[in-house]
């Protein structure tokens, strides 16, 4: 079974939409929640007008909660990186079973084919008294010299014709074994590549209802402290939730390397990223002490609201996904992209925010990281190697198409990894400027746009699939 998103309750007209796109801490790996301020604590900061001390003490716990429930978010995360490599390995499986077993057919056909003109061969032999009888007949039936040597090479033929029918019959058998050998094989492979990926979804699913239940917790009390915050500042709570998406969006965009590159000559060499380069190293930028800032924000995006007859606690059934085959990485065949094709792909991608999240997904009702960078990248006719972050980091850079997050822009692909390798990938999203992303985040929140989350964990490298490098 696959886990659909459920909502949160405070998903309202009320303005707490922004909260359930669970915006992601960038101020560093989860450490201990602080204890929320009480409402007499707030209360007493507002009748002294002395708000500062008690809304860094409430940012601050709403950051602290925000990394609880991303820690919970990663674990299903790379659980569902699993099941997505176990996705792959099952469809290779079925792909070589396919292949063998039409393989196997073609070659049973010929087989029995070869044996057939054997057979009718040496039933005409047999009836003529063999090899030695069809030479005297041809010989004793001569008309003259030359008609006997052309008899005598005639029944030669006729020898050297029957040793080849019964070799090529014999060899074509041989191979019709072993090609049926080899599809049982396939078969038996393919057999255990559908348990694993069984056994995967299994332990993603319960892996995601864990993340579920402890997301929904850290939302809960995340509505407390936004609400007051608007106590405290004679706000609205999607007002203070809008400043706070603001703040960390741009402590964000601080915390990722800046680039500052000298300028380049015809004769620099490209860009080679390492085979497996380290994670990003900047540490982890402090969140502001000070009020938030009362300017304009953006409106948040806005997630659906739960249907009318579902718990917000229950998980809504999702259809099981049809597993994505994966395309090999061959190099790029259609003309160098342009730049407005990665405006095209972001656009594609804001239209799902709100869709849910489903394990090996890829649209169009559902998604998961690497099948919501895939879909937003076909949109435009751009490969992206398959339906896997992994899959997706190596075949942008066979092509030559990674750049430094430093120089990211606006439709590049971000890479987290677990260790700071490509083959520790694990999750995948498009940036979208100025410190936000697009992303199918996890069961709990579906497809969101929000503040880029945990910059340590981002590869070095991003892809850039479309526009110059």
């Amino acid at each position: 079974m696959h886990l659909r998103s459920t909502r949160p309750t405070f998903l309202t007209v009320t303005g707490l939409t922004a909260v359930g796109v669970l915006l992601t801490c960038v101020a560093g790996p989860a450490a201990a929640v602080p204890a929320a301020p009480s409402w007499d604590t707030v209360k007493a900061a507002k009748s002294t007008d002395d708000a500062s001390a008690t809304t860094t003490a409430l940012t601050a716990r709403l950051n602290s909660l925000q990394d609880a429930a991303d820690k919970a978010a990663v674990a299903e995360q790379r659980t569902g990186q699993g099941y997505a490599v176990a996705v792959g390995k099952q469809q290779d499986a079925q792909d070589r079973a396919t292949t063998l077993a039409g393989q196997a057919e073609d070659a049973r056909t010929t087989a029995a084919a070869s044996a057939r003109e054997a057979a009718a061969l040496t039933v005409e032999m047999t009836r003529t008294g063999g090899p030695s009888g069809v030479t005297t007949t041809l010989i004793t039936n001569a008309s003259s010299a030359d008609d006997t040597l052309y008899r005598v090479s005639a029944a030669a033929r006729l020898s050297e014709h029957a040793a080849s029918t019964l070799d090529a019959a014999q060899q074509d058998q041989r191979t019709a074994t072993a090609l049926q050998q080899k599809a049982e094989a396939a078969g038996t492979a393919l057999n255990a590549a559908r348990r694993t990926a069984e056994t995967t979804l299994t332990a993603a699913t319960e892996q995601a209802t864990t993340a579920q239940t402890a997301v929904a917790e850290q939302q809960r009390k995340q509505q407390t402290v936004l609400k007051q915050l608007a106590y405290l500042h004679d706000t609205t709570v999607e007002q203070e939730t809008q400043t706070w998406q603001t703040q960390r969006a741009a402590t964000a965009e601080a915390a990722l390397p800046t680039a500052t590159p000298p300028a380049r000559t015809g004769t620099d060499p490209t860009i080679e990223p390492p085979s497996n380069p380290p994670a990003v190293t900047t540490p982890p930028a402090k969140q502001p002490s000070a009020a938030p800032s009362t300017k304009p924000a953006p409106a948040p995006t806005k997630q659906p609201a739960p249907a009318p007859n579902q718990s917000p606690t229950q998980q809504a059934p999702a259809p099981t996904p049809t597993p994505t085959k994966q395309p090999s990485a061959p190099a790029p065949t259609k003309p160098a992209p342009t730049p407005s094709q990665a405006a095209k792909v972001l656009s594609y991608a804001r239209a799902q925010v709100g869709k849910p999240y489903v394990f090996a997904a890829a649209g169009p009702n559902a998604y998961d990281c690497s099948g919501l960078v895939m879909a937003a990248y076909n949109s435009v006719g751009v490969v992206t190697g398959g339906h896997n972050v992994v899959w997706q980091y190596n075949h942008f850079k066979s092509i030559g198409r990674l750049v430094p997050l430093a120089d990211r822009q606006p439709g590049d692909i971000l890479f987290y990894s677990t260790d700071g390798t490509a083959a520790g990938g694990y999750h995948n999203g498009i940036y979208s400027g100025n410190g936000m992303m697009v992303e199918a985040a996890n069961t709990r929140v579906g497809v969101v746009e929000r503040a880029v989350w945990w910059p340590w964990q981002l590869l070095p490298y991003v892809a850039r699939p479309t526009g110059s490098l």
